[in-house]
């Protein structure tokens, strides 16, 4: 049967759209292919940040530049500050702007955030952006890497920002956003790079201690599980301490056993300090014969205190509370009058009954139910 005129129109139309569908799905397709072979070539024309647990392991030198503050108001914070840290055997040592023992762990942390940066795109081509994304020689913090005497990375980091962490590669022109990045982990100020341990013991190892300061002479010593304590005054004979509390020993102890510097003295000499005479002097003797001593000068930052340990002339601060216990009055180690009435009481038999004691217990003492 002949197909009629409007049959075969609704036929050709058909025709049409199928067509039509069969080139926009090539279309698509081309677009997707074009899109994906773009971004992988993107992608493969990225630098490289490849850098492995042995690499790290690897490294022998890092040298962090940070550029100076801002908003700085002395001289020496506006200009830039270069820390070099380097590996001795097993241990790091940073070697400038002073020579100290480094940090092992605040290192440590570093090359385990080198192992995690990741690049992910480019941000601008060239050189002309640095300034505005602060990857420039003046604004970047700067940080090499080296295996010995070759590189291992060579990275500028500048601003953080929602496409993730600015950052220029030596050698290759162009910014590119890094995820991973811990500013916190490469900005650190010296003395974040610096050992800050000035000593350690077991408390419960101590056998004696001793503390002179301008208030008198305490003489502390382990009896059983508990202390004996004696205070002198100037020349006058050590008697023990009236109302004497022996936790206050172990409270001062505690403010000591894991002693660590707030801050370094550096350009400070013993004179500038208080410690050619010092105010304070604690000795602490341990079960085995070893000693830790620590002398105590004047305040430095509010009521921290510059010290010196025994054996090292390195002057350095520690915290008010250390350092509020070096310098104790009397008082400091004495039961406070709620601590000693609240003694008494225990020593006394308990009392039930009678005017101005404690009511007895429900169902004991007091004559019986209907008596006056």
């Amino acid at each position: 049967m002949a197909l009629s005129t409007e049959h075969k129109l609704y036929i050709g139309v058909g025709v049409l759209a199928v067509l039509g569908i069969a080139v926009y799905v090539q279309q698509n397709q081309n677009k997707e292919e074009r899109a994906s072979y773009s971004a992988e070539t993107a992608q493969a024309a990225l630098p490289k940040i490849e850098v492995t647990e042995a690499d790290t392991k690897a490294v022998t030198k890092i040298e962090i530049t940070k550029p100076g503050k801002k908003d700085a108001t002395e001289e020496k914070d506006k200009k830039p500050l270069t820390v070099v840290l380097e590996k001795k055997g097993e241990d790091w040592e940073l070697t400038s702007p002073v020579k100290a023992t480094a940090n092992k762990s605040n290192v440590e942390s570093l090359l385990s955030n080198l192992e995690k940066l990741e690049m992910q795109d480019r941000i601008a081509s060239g050189t002309d952006q640095y300034e505005k994304y602060e990857v420039d020689d003046k604004q970047a913090v700067h940080a090499i890497f080296y295996k010995g005497k070759d590189e291992l990375a060579n990275l500028y980091f500048g601003k953080s920002g929602g496409r993730g962490q600015m950052t220029r590669v030596h050698g290759k022109d162009g910014v590119y956003a890094v995820k991973g990045y811990s500013s916190y982990t490469y900005s650190r100020d010296v003395k974040g790079w610096r050992d800050r341990t000035i000593f350690k013991f077991d408390e419960k190892k101590v056998k004696t201690a001793s503390l002179a300061n301008e208030t008198g002479t305490f003489e502390f010593a382990k009896d059983g599980d508990s202390w004996k304590g004696t205070f002198a005054k100037g020349a006058l004979p050590a008697l023990p301490i009236a109302d004497f509390d022996p936790k206050k020993v172990d409270d001062m102890l505690r403010a000591f056993k894991n002693l660590n510097a707030d801050d370094f003295g550096d350009d400070k000499k013993k004179s500038d300090v208080g410690l050619e005479e010092p105010i304070a002097t604690l000795k602490i003797v341990l079960d085995d014969g070893a000693k830790r001593i620590l002398t105590v000068g004047d305040n430095a930052k509010g009521e921290s205190r510059w010290a010196m340990k025994n054996g090292s002339d390195q002057i350095f601060s520690i915290s008010s509370w250390s350092g509020n216990w070096a310098t104790s009055e009397l008082e400091k180690f004495q039961k406070k009058e709620g601590d000693k009435d609240k003694d008494e009481d225990d020593d006394k038999p308990m009392k039930i009954g009678g005017p101005g004691m404690a009511a007895p217990p429900p169902g004991m003492g007091g004559p019986p139910p209907g008596h006056p």
